[in-house]
């Protein structure tokens, strides 16, 4: 398995849970729309975008390696997990690049440092407290416009550019009455009336939360209905360019499972979730880009529980139709025992920053020194300028 093979047509040149979703929007001009969905937890990229044909990966999971007819394949040496099978439409349709093999800059077991890593889009965990979505924002020519309607802001979107904020009814339900009671007395109010009649719009066009966490019940868990959510706001005309979502639970130390166990039910709720999005976007998918990532891989040997420890390099995907094709991208480094990052993980060969400036650059028609200034001192990351069309 040469480690070079993967490179497919491209140079490589508060926390919310599946039970307390929350979707944040800002607004930026064009018809470009982005997507980024972070992954709390680090899920685990060996078991969702499964490397089949590396020589030592069989004998390296053992009783947690997958056979190649359990797998939708991508390629001869990469195949999406049971529960990502839904996306091999994707594939087939050139709307899916798969990413393995990647890494935030900064070597962290740590939770807390990686996703703040992942979302400052910075090299360490200490810096500006600026998220890359934000910066993003600041960059952009046009007008801009936010409301918060629910507390809290994931680190990407935190910044001085006002952003949008709506989380779904678990923050208990309003009736119509009562509602009417707030608009007498923020009609008096010149600087929040505004943002209250503009969460009552959000309200109307949020679709209802159904069930609690997702367990049981139909397949897309709570996943679908954020989704569905976050098209009919970003489809709405002058609607927000920018959305960031995030779900929780990646984190299985045990019993992850195989085909149709605990991380096989997350991965296929986030399947038919971006699946709902994307037949929710109608015509507007066309200018749409889901980028989807979590802030570190899990070790590439399972634990004594039947569940992976905190890693290094992990999987990600682009998924859109303005991807220049689909493909699988990565330097891939190889599993065996000499090539693991310290012994026990996924060595990292392919920079987040790189991955996410390439995306930001085709999605808005940036220059590269514009996506370079999302990405403070990434100098030494170039961008994956060819990922998108």
């Amino acid at each position: 398995m040469d480690r070079r093979t993967f490179i497919r047509g491209m140079c490589l040149g508060g926390a919310a849970t599946f039970a307390m979703p929350m979707v944040r929007f800002a607004q930026v001009p064009g018809d470009g729309k982005l997507v980024f969905i972070l992954l709390r937890g680090g899920f685990d990229g060996l078991a969702a975008l499964v490397p089949v044909g590396d020589p030592a990966y069989s004998t390296l999971r053992g009783r947690m390696a997958f056979a190649s007819q359990e797998l939708a394949m991508l390629d001869g040496d990469f195949g999406l997990a049971n529960g990502l099978m839904p996306w091999h439409a994707l594939w087939e349709e050139d709307e899916l690049v798969a990413l393995h093999a990647m890494a935030i800059p900064y070597r962290t077991r740590s939770h807390f440092d990686g996703q703040a890593i992942l979302e400052t889009g910075l090299s360490r965990p200490e810096g500006s407290s600026d998220g890359w979505l934000n910066r993003l924002l600041q960059i952009m020519d046009g007008e801009r416009s936010g409301i918060a309607v629910a507390a809290g802001l994931p680190r990407s979107l935190s910044g001085p550019h006002p952003v949008s904020t709506w989380s779904p009814a678990q923050l208990g339900v309003v009736d119509d009455a009562y509602l009417d009671r707030l608009g007498v007395l923020y009609r008096a109010d010149e600087q929040l009336h505004d943002r209250f009649e503009a969460a009552l719009q959000l309200r109307d066009l949020a679709p209802e939360m159904e069930g609690g966490s997702g367990r049981g019940g139909r397949r897309g868990g709570q996943v679908s209905p954020i989704m569905t959510a976050a098209a009919r706001f970003l489809k709405e005309p002058g609607g927000p360019n920018v959305a960031a979502l995030e779900f929780s639970g990646w984190d299985t130390h045990a019993n992850q499972g195989m085909q149709g166990g605990q991380l096989d039910r997350l991965l296929g709720q986030l399947a038919a979730g971006v699946m709902t999005f994307r037949d929710e976007m109608g015509p507007d998918w066309r200018e749409t880009t889901v980028v989807i990532m979590t802030e570190f891989g899990r070790t590439a040997r399972p634990n004594g529980t039947g569940g992976t420890d905190h890693g290094t390099a992990g999987a990600g995907f682009v998924i859109g139709p303005n991807v220049s094709r689909s493909a699988v991208i990565s330097d891939w480094p190889g599993l065996s025992d000499r090539s693991l990052y310290q012994g026990r993980d996924l060595k990292p060969t392919l920079d987040t920053r790189s991955v996410l400036k390439g995306v930001v650059a085709g999605a808005f028609d940036l220059t590269s020194g514009q996506a370079d200034r999302v990405f403070p001192g990434s100098e030494n990351a170039p961008g994956l300028w060819d990922v998108m069309r």
